[in-house]
């Protein structure tokens, strides 16, 4: 990691368990409002996407999207600086614009997640 990106954090609910992206107010599962902060490293690819063109863009890169289900549970929707095939597993970075950045790793072995406070 560095100056310029940030771990993706996700929030588990204290009483119930149940992870979450975004944040909410309120577990969905069991009404608690106590939250752990917990980081999602990485996950596997669920499906791709390639936006070719952009309103207000125009000429603009091809731009390559990734629904990834991290390995904390929730699914992100993530973008890539190359395409992605399905099923492959990725790291998971937040960048300087607030972007969630997949990246495929070497290894098909999950690296795991976790608390963001320990």
């Amino acid at each position: 990691m560095n100056d310029t990106t940030t771990t993706l954090d996700v929030h588990q609910c204290t009483q119930c368990g149940k992870t979450l992206f975004p944040a909410r107010y309120f577990c969905p599962a069991c009404g608690g409002a106590n939250w752990r902060r917990y980081v999602a490293q990485t996950g596997t690819v669920m499906e791709t996407t390639i936006v070719r063109h952009r309103a207000g863009a125009p000429g603009a890169a091809p731009l390559y999207l990734a629904t990834v289900h991290t390995d904390a549970g929730p699914a992100v929707i993530a973008c890539s600086a190359t395409p992605l095939a399905d099923k492959t597993r990725v790291s998971l970075m937040v960048d300087a614009a607030h972007r969630i950045v997949a990246s495929a790793l070497d290894t098909p072995e999950p690296s795991g997640d976790r608390y963001a406070d320990q």
